[in-house]
């Protein structure tokens, strides 16, 4: 793993921005340094599809 991580959670509601937030961060050079984590509150598998090629890892949240 990356010295540096971004770790944001979203929702299918939120997919435009959180799609937005990557592509955002993706656009800089020294975003080669840091690993983008996404944190899955109900994004759709079609929507998880789309995020996998930008991102390090999906992972479902878990809470109480």
């Amino acid at each position: 793993m990356k010295k540096n991580v971004i770790v944001s959670l979203a929702d299918s509601n939120y997919f435009d921005l959180l799609n937005e937030l990557i592509d955002s961060i993706k656009s800089f050079e020294n975003s080669t340094e840091i690993a983008i984590c996404i944190l899955d509150a109900g994004l759709t598998e079609d929507q998880k599809s789309k995020l996998s090629s930008k991102v390090d890892e999906i992972k479902s949240a878990e809470w109480d």
